[in-house]
């Protein structure tokens, strides 16, 4: 070979010339075009892993087949290779219930309860495509589960779900795209919730003497969530000092101190009977459709309430409501009913201890 600077011959290959000491250029690898038939391989740049593999539309007669993403070429190559060789790999042909199995197995240990039961009651709504292979389905599938969501909120969930079992799918190589991500919200009409009048909350009372009326006068003036009323325990009622520690949902939500109100001491009556009978530990064993026929739709037609509109959530809108009413500080209100999204303000520089919060429920009163 000759040298790239003086024009002398040298050894072949040598990284040096012997006479004027200029290192030579090293010659790249040549990488030639695969033979028809026996796949692709090429860069993109736009993922993490850029070298993409594709068998050939030939092996199996329905166009070109995505095998996988790969961090090298060769990489690439030696799954290709392997995929000529041994057919598709084993989660090629995994479907939607695979891969939410194998996604709900690692998500389902970082997330609270209450976010476990919303999942799984949202997987219910994948039904008609469970069984579909995850590389064969698409934004319109999706699009279409989502737009059956009667609420922004349930449809946001769906398409959070699909999202992340789509990007399991991309980490595990069996799809290229995450079609989740072009699915769109549809615009739903925000309804009015429907809380208790005065009128209804004095009927109420008219009939306390009744378990079932008690347990909704109690979630009306605490703000009690059914799922969190359902779980308190003797162990959470501290009736001397005159709050109850409960919640769940979000880390804001989770063991906060609901006081009862100063002014309405029939609820502590209530509660402290309630402790006394329980002979499990927990106020209501009660599971949450039982609670709901046999306590909150028992309480309205025991009060003779009309049951149009009103859930056992309504009793948590009615405290805010009358809360506010009674010019309860935000900033308190936001504490006691467990909100994760108050102003920062209200987190991070306002300090509540209980006696202030209990100050700020006597406000409220019949």
């Amino acid at each position: 070979m000759l040298c790239i600077k003086c024009g002398k011959s040298i050894a072949d290959g040598s990284a040096y010339c012997n006479y004027c000491g200029q290192k030579q250029n090293a010659k790249k690898p040549k990488y030639h075009k695969r033979e028809s038939g026996s796949g692709t391989i090429y860069q993109d740049k736009r993922y993490k892993k850029p070298w993409l593999a594709w068998a050939p539309s030939s092996k199996y007669g329905k166009g070109r087949q995505y095998i996988g993403c790969y961090a090298t070429r060769n990489e690439a190559r030696a799954a290709l290779e392997d995929f000529m060789k041994n057919g598709r790999p084993e989660l090629y042909n995994a479907t939607l219930a695979d891969i939410y199995e194998m996604w709900s197995k690692i998500h389902f240990n970082s997330v609270s309860y209450s976010a476990v039961k919303l999942y799984s009651s949202m997987w219910k709504r994948f039904k008609n495509v469970q069984d579909l292979p995850v590389r064969e389905l698409r934004t319109a599938h999706i699009q279409e589960i989502v737009n059956s969501a009667t609420s922004k909120s349930a449809a946001d969930i769906i398409k959070a779900m699909a999202t992340m079992l789509c990007k399991c799918a991309m980490e595990n190589d069996i799809v290229q795209k995450n079609y989740a991500d072009f699915v769109k919200i549809p615009k739903f009409e925000k309804k009015e919730k429907r809380i208790f009048t005065a009128e209804e909350i004095e009927s109420l009372w008219k009939c306390s003497d009744q378990k079932p009326v008690q347990a909704v006068l109690l979630m009306i003036y605490t703000g009690f969530r059914r799922g969190e009323l359902l779980a308190l325990t003797v162990a959470d009622v501290h009736l001397r000092e005159g709050y109850i520690v409960g919640g769940e949902k979000t880390e804001a939500g989770r063991n906060r101190i609901v006081p009862i109100p100063p002014n309405i001491p029939e609820l502590k009556e209530f509660v402290q009977q309630w402790c006394s009978d329980t002979g499990t530990g927990r106020l209501f064993p009660l599971t949450p459709a039982k609670f709901r026929s046999d306590v909150f739709d028992a309480a309205l037609e025991i009060a003779h309430i009309a049951p149009e509109g009103l859930t056992p959530h309504s009793t948590r809108h009615t405290f805010a409501s009358l809360s506010s009413a009674a010019g309860i500080k935000p900033e308190s209100l936001q504490k006691i009913i467990g909100h994760a999204n108050y102003a920062t303000t209200a987190e991070v520089y306002i300090h509540q201890d209980i006696t202030k919060l209990i100050e700020e429920m006597r406000k409220i009163s019949r």
